[in-house]
């Protein structure tokens, strides 16, 4: 993650993390600590809140499973707006490898099934930020 950590204007990557399980929360932020700005929302209408308020992310880590609007609304409303609708988005599921194409097919970069590793993590990520499908 070292590769994409400092853009080149200086600036740190920022990482949007929307997911209601704390400890999934604290997990991708420690991966990201210190080589990262990671902001966290437990549902996708706190996310889109953050996004709206903040300069933009570089990369949202977004879970299926959101209270409210699930994770493919949230990726929906992301994909519509012209500000964000180009920031890569990771979805992450305990659900299985099934929801993969779903995920895609809303508009995520990516997939990752739970429990994942933190190389996984890390790779998918920095392939996000490196190589945007949307871009």
């Amino acid at each position: 993650m070292n590769q994409v950590s400092v853009e080149a204007t200086g600036r740190r990557t920022r990482v949007l993390v929307a997911d209601d399980d704390a400890d999934v929360c604290s997990l991708i932020s420690s991966v990201f600590r210190g080589k990262c700005v990671v902001t966290v929302a437990h549902d996708a209408e706190h996310a889109l809140f953050i996004m709206a308020q903040e300069a933009p992310f570089d990369v949202i880590i977004s879970d299926y499973m959101l209270p409210g609007v699930s994770g493919l609304e949230f990726i929906a409303r992301v994909r519509a707006e012209p500000t964000w609708c180009k920031t890569p988005i990771i979805m992450i599921s305990g659900h299985g490898n099934a929801l993969n194409k779903r995920a895609i097919t809303a508009g995520a970069d990516a997939f990752l099934s739970k429990p994942f590793t933190l190389d996984q993590l890390r790779n998918v990520v920095t392939q996000a930020l490196t190589h945007p499908v949307g871009n």
